[in-house]
């Protein structure tokens, strides 16, 4: 069975991506009988997968729930259909996610700066990239979209954050907990680098969105914006962000 994954190498190089997603396989697989084969990449830089096995159904369905598939072809593709998607881009106060729409044509979904306004700042009148950098929503990071307008005669579709991601952000808040969120890097980079900081015990855990995009949550007490020039002394070239629960709170909304 051939799949493609919502994961594609990014800032990434491609070595390090292949690295990463054959130990995430091999770990996802466990004991079961199925093997798998990487067949490259996609014409928009998804990763191509083939799966066999006996057991190749059950470890498709593990693939799906922890790596995420592409929605690649769009009359398999619904309004009001949740799906994963990565950001893409951010322009004119639009947030472009990519669900992996390539057939028959590249798709993106594009989010309205007011319904960020509506769903993520209570109705408030902020500027969409204010509450982009709040929430982390940058280029990369894994998001969930909920379709509510698709034309196929359209070059892009519309549509709103799916209730799976503002569940997400409402308990990332209520937490009260800081996160730094790290851009382009592979998780066992992340790791070292926390080890090598002597950040461990400022840190609970480790949680990859994707394959090169994860968030370390920190300790009661410990400040994320302290953290990013420390961890950043071992991550040159990456990006890291701080998500701020009190400062979402303070700016955005009440959760």
């Amino acid at each position: 069975m051939n799949i493609t994954l919502l994961q594609k190498p990014g800032k990434l190089d491609v070595g390090n991506f292949t690295a990463s997603l054959q130990l995430a396989l091999s770990t996802l697989k466990g004991s079961l009988t199925a093997s798998t084969r990487l067949e490259g990449f996609t014409q928009t830089g998804w990763a191509r997968v083939d799966v066999s096995g006996p057991d190749m159904e059950i470890f498709v369905e593990l693939i799906s729930k922890e790596l995420g598939l592409a929605q690649t072809e769009l009359n398999s593709t619904s309004i009001n259909g949740t799906y994963p998607a990565i950001v893409s881009s951010i322009s004119g106060g639009y947030l472009e996610v990519d669900v992996g729409l390539e057939k028959p044509k590249a798709m993106k979904v594009r989010i309205k700066p007011s319904t960020l306004q509506a769903q993520l700042a209570d109705g408030k009148p902020l500027p969409a990239k204010e509450i982009l950098e709040h929430y982390c929503l940058l280029p990369q990071t894994k998001t969930m979209v909920r379709i509510t307008k698709l034309d196929p005669y359209e070059s892009v579709a519309e549509g709103w954050l799916g209730d799976p991601q503002v569940d997400l952000f409402s308990d990332w808040v209520r937490t009260g907990l800081d996160r730094v969120q790290v851009y382009g890097c592979s998780r066992q980079g992340v790791e070292s680098a926390l080890t090598r900081a002597h950040l461990e015990r400022d840190i609970i855990s480790l949680e990859s969105m994707t394959l090169t995009v994860h968030s370390a949550l920190c300790k009661f007490g410990t400040d994320a914006v302290g953290i990013i020039p420390k961890l950043g002394l071992y991550l040159k070239r990456r990006e890291l962000r701080p998500f701020l629960p009190k400062r979402i709170l303070a700016r955005c909304r009440p959760w």
